[in-house]
C-alpha cells in the first residue's frame, strides 16, 4: 500500500469511527511496536500519517513513528462500536432523537429481572410485553422514588389502563369500567351506569332509560321510556311529559295538553300582561291584553271582542254588530249587518244604509245614492255632481265639477258631450269630435274613419284597411294587405305584396330591392357605390369603383374587370385574360 492509500484510509476512518478507535492504529510487527501518532478526530486532506513538526518529546523518545520507517504502513483495527458517531461529528450533523425521553438527564440505569426497567433522571420505564407497560415521569432523580409531581401511567393485559398524576387520575377496564378524575371533575362509568361529580353540579345516567343532572343554576331530566324530557335554569325551562308540555322564559309561561288545551301568560307585572286560552275540541279561544284593556272570545261561529272604544259581537257569517263607547274614549257609532239582506251604520261622520238594490251613503261633504234605475252622487260640498238614469242600461248621464269647470251630458245612445278648460268632446252615432286645446284634435266618422292632428303630425285611418300619417321625421302608409311603407331618418321599408320588396338603410348606406324576378342591391363602399342587378336566373350585372362584371346563368358565361385585372367565365370557370404589374410579378415568381 502506498502513501496515498494510507491517507485515504485514515480519512474515511475519521468520518466513520470515534477518535479512540483511530488511536488503536499500530504499525505492522505486532504488539511490540512503538506508540502511534496523535489521534485524529476529523478528516484531513493530503496529510502524511506519522511524526509532525512540533511533536511532543514523548514521541521523540519512543523513536521513529511507523510511517517514518522504511516501508512502514499503518494498520487499522476495527473499533469496539462501529456505529458510534464521534462527538465532534455528532455536533455538526445533528440528530432527531438519541433514545432518551425528552427532558430526562443523567446516567441511564437498566435492569432485566423480574421485568425490564430503565431509568434516567425523573424518567422510568417498566415493561413485560405484552402483559404490562408502565411509564413514569417526575421521580426523584437521585433516589427514583415518587414525588408530589409524579405522573405514572400503566397498561396491564392490554385492557386495564391506570394513571396517577397531580391533575388527572384514571382507572379504565375497557370497555366496562371507567373512573376518571380531572382536577375537581370525577367521572365513574360502569356499563350503562354513569356518575359525574364536580363543584355545584352532578350527572347520573342509566342509559338509555334515565338521564339526570344538575348545574349551579338549573338541571335536566330525560327519560325516553317515560316520554319525558325536562331542562331548566334561572331564565328558562321546558318540560314535556307525553302530551303535556310547559315552556317558561323568565315570567312568560306557555303550557298545554296537546291537542286539547293550550294556555299562555306572559306574567308581565308592569301593566302589559297578556293571556290566552285555546281549546280546539270546543272551538274555544279567549285572549286578554292588559295594555289596551281588550278581550277577545271565540266560541264556534260566535265572536265577541271588547276594548275601551267599542264592543263587537258577531255570529259569522250572517250577523255582525259594532257599538261605540263614547264614555271611555270611543265615538258614538252603531253598525248592524244581517247578511245579505240588511246593513245599517251610523257615526258622527257618516251614515250608510244598504238594502238589496239600494245604497245610500252620506258624509258631511258627500252624498251618494245608487239604485238599479237611478243614481246620484255629489262630493266636495256639491262641487261635483253625477247623475245616472238606468245604470244597468245607461240612458241619461250628467256629471259636473264646478272647481275644475267640467261639465258632461250624455243621452245614450244618441249624444254625449263634455267641456272643460282643457278641451271638449262631441259624440253622436255618426260623427264625433274630441279636442284638447292647443294639443290635438280628432274626428270620427261612422263607421270607422278617424282623422287626428296634433302638434307633432297627423294621421288618417280607415279601419282596418288604410293607415296613413306623419310624426315629426317619420311617416307610414298602409293599404292592407297590398302596400306597407314606413320611412324615417334611419331608412325606409316598402312592400308591395307579393311582387315588390324594398329595404333601404340610410345609416349603413345599403339598398335591397326585389321586384318580381329581379334583384337589385346597392351599398356604399370607399370611393363610391357598389351595385348589382340580377334578372333571375338569366342575367346579372354589377359595378364598383374598381370595375364591373356580368354573368349569364350565374357564371355559365361572364366577364369580370377589377382594376387592371380581367377575367372571363366559361362553364363557371374563371380565366384570367389580363392582369396588372403586381399580379404578373406574382405569377412569374
Amino acid at each position: 500500500m502506498n502513501k496515498r492509500g494510507a491517507v485515504a484510509i485514515a480519512t474515511m476512518l475519521g468520518l466513520l469511527v470515534p477518535g479512540t478507535a483511530l488511536a488503536q492504529m499500530r504499525p505492522p510487527g505486532g504488539a511490540g511496536g512503538g506508540q502511534s501518532g496523535p489521534t485524529q478526530t476529523r478528516p484531513t486532506r493530503s496529510r502524511s500519517v506519522g511524526p509532525q513538526r512540533g511533536a511532543g518529546d514523548d514521541e521523540d523518545q519512543q523513536g521513529t513513528s511507523p510511517s517514518a520507517r522504511p516501508g512502514g504502513e499503518p494498520t487499522a483495527h476495527a473499533p469496539q462500536d462501529p456505529l458510534t458517531i464521534p462527538e465532534p461529528l455528532k455536533d455538526k450533523i445533528g440528530t432527531d432523537y438519541d433514545g432518551d425521553p425528552p427532558g430526562a438527564e443523567g446516567k441511564l440505569h437498566r435492569s432485566f429481572f423480574p421485568m425490564y426497567e430503565e431509568r434516567r433522571g425523573d424518567y422510568r420505564l417498566r415493561l413485560i410485553p405484552p402483559l404490562f407497560l408502565e411509564h413514569t415521569r417526575g421521580l426523584d432523580p437521585e433516589t427514583g422514588r415518587p414525588t408530589p409531581n409524579t405522573d405514572r401511567e400503566s397498561l396491564t393485559g392490554l385492557l386495564f389502563y391506570q394513571r396517577r398524576s397531580p391533575k388527572l387520575d384514571a382507572d379504565v377496564l375497557f370497555p366496562a369500567f371507567w373512573r376518571v378524575r380531572d382536577r375537581q371533575n370525577h367521572v365513574l362509568v360502569l356499563g350503562p351506569l354513569a356518575h359525574r361529580e364536580a363543584p355545584d353540579e352532578h350527572d347520573n345516567w342509566l342509559a338509555p332509560l334515565v338521564f339526570e343532572g344538575s348545574r349551579k343554576d338549573g338541571g335536566y331530566f330525560h327519560s325516553p321510556a317515560l316520554l319525558t324530557t325536562s331542562h331548566w335554569n334561572a331564565k328558562s325551562a321546558f318540560t314535556l311529559v307525553g302530551p303535556y308540555f310547559r315552556d317558561r322564559t323568565l315570567r312568560d309561561v306557555d303550557w298545554g295538553i296537546v291537542p286539547f288545551l293550550f294556555r299562555g301568560d306572559n306574567g308581565n307585572l308592569d301593566g302589559a300582561r297578556k293571556t290566552y286560552t285555546l281549546v280546539p275540541p270546543a272551538l274555544f279561544f279567549h285572549r286578554e291584553r292588559e295594555l289596551d284593556e281588550s278581550a277577545l272570545t271565540v266560541v264556534g261561529p260566535v265572536i265577541s271582542e271588547t276594548n275601551p272604544k267599542r264592543s263587537i259581537f258577531d255570529v259569522a257569517p250572517f250577523f255582525f254588530s259594532i257599538r261605540g263607547k263614547p264614555q271611555t274614549g270611543g265615538v258614538r257609532e252603531s253598525h248592524l249587518t244581517l247578511f245579505p239582506l240588511f246593513h245599517y251604520g251610523t257615526s258622527p261622520e257618516k251614515n250608510l244604509l244598504v238594502l238589496p238594490g239600494y245604497l245610500r251613503r252620506r258624509t258631511p261633504t258627500a252624498d251618494t245614492l245608487i239604485t238599479p234605475f237611478f243614481s246620484h252622487a255629489t262630493t266636495r260640498n256639491e262641487a261635483t255632481s253625477l247623475t245616472l238614469v238606468g245604470p244597468i242600461l245607461p240612458i241619461y248621464y250628467r256629471n259636473t265639477d264646478i272647481d275644475v269647470g267640467f261639465s258632461g251630458l250624455g243621452i245614450f245612445p244618441f249624444y254625449y258631450g263634455s267641456s272643460s278648460p282643457k278641451g271638449r268632446t262631441f259624440l253622436t252615432p255618426l260623427f264625433g269630435r274630441i279636442e284638447s286645446y292647443n294639443v290635438s284634435r280628432t274626428y270620427w266618422v261612422f263607421p270607422n274613419i278617424t282623422y287626428t292632428r296634433d302638434v307633432e303630425g297627423w294621421e288618417t285611418d280607415i279601419h282596418p284597411l288604410v293607415y296613413m300619417g306623419r310624426d315629426k321625421t317619420s311617416s307610414h302608409t298602409v293599404l292592407a294587405p297590398v302596400l306597407w311603407d314606413f320611412a324615417s331618418q334611419k331608412g325606409r321599408t316598402t312592400i308591395g305584396f307579393p311582387l315588390y320588396w324594398r329595404f333601404a338603410d340610410t345609416v349603413e348606406g345599403t339598398v335591397t330591392q326585389v321586384a318580381a324576378n329581379t334583384l337589385y342591391r346597392e351599398r356604399r363602399v370607399p370611393g363610391g357605390t357598389d351595385w348589382q342587378f340580377h334578372l333571375l336566373p338569366l342575367f346579372s350585372y354589377g359595378q364598383s369603383p374598381a370595375g364591373y362584371w356580368w354573368n349569364l346563368l350565374f357564371g355559365l358565361a361572364g366577364y369580370d374587370k377589377d382594376g387592371a385585372t380581367s377575367k372571363i367565365k366559361a362553364f363557371w370557370i374563371p380565366i384570367t385574360v389580363s392582369s396588372g404589374p403586381d399580379q404578373q410579378n406574382t405569377a412569374t415568381r
